[in-house]
């Protein structure tokens, strides 16, 4: 009998590229205002997608507290901003709005 272990570790890995697609890095906002319709906004070279009061784009960044007040600045204040990793607590949402306080 012939075997073939490479061929089983390249099915393995295809089988886990769903998954991993599935979990990639993304952020989240909900704003205090709901969009009109489905809206596309460019900010640092990332894609925002937002519908009704939620902004989603996919990626992460190393400071979120920033993606926050450049996402507040464009479109109005943010109520909650979490990444794959962690959420803004309220002493960081603060930050992330006080240009429309």
């Amino acid at each position: 009998m012939i075997r073939f272990p490479g061929l089983f570790a390249i099915a393995v890995g295809l089988a886990a590229a769903p998954a991993a697609l599935a979990q990639a890095p993304t952020m989240r906002a909900e704003l205090a205002s709901a969009q009109q319709g489905e809206r596309e906004v460019i900010i640092d070279g990332r894609q925002w997608i937002c519908n009704g009061n939620a902004c989603t784009a996919r990626g992460d960044d190393p400071r979120p507290a920033v993606a926050c007040r450049k996402l507040a600045r464009k479109l109005g204040p943010v109520m909650r901003f979490d990444t794959s990793r962690s959420e803004l607590d309220p002493a960081a949402l603060a930050s992330c709005n006080r240009d429309h306080d």
